[in-house]
């Protein structure tokens, strides 16, 4: 499975806050990089990975409630 793959699979459990505490880890261990799914990102390309799942998140949690 590709990188995209994988993240659609986190984002799917729900998962996005594994990314948060890793860019929290490295932000404050005073790093700039973090290490995800096998692969090194500037804390800026984690940052936008982490609004593209958490917003991916939203819509299916908005897709998941009833309608009314």
């Amino acid at each position: 499975m590709g990188k995209m793959g994988q993240i659609a699979a986190m984002v799917q459990e729900g998962r996005s806050e594994d990314l948060e505490r890793m860019i929290d880890a490295t932000k404050r261990s005073n790093r700039n990089a973090v290490f995800f799914l096998g692969k090194q990102y500037t804390i800026s390309d984690a940052e936008q990975i982490l609004i593209f799942m958490q917003d991916e998140e939203r819509k299916i949690h908005r897709n998941k409630q009833p309608s009314q």
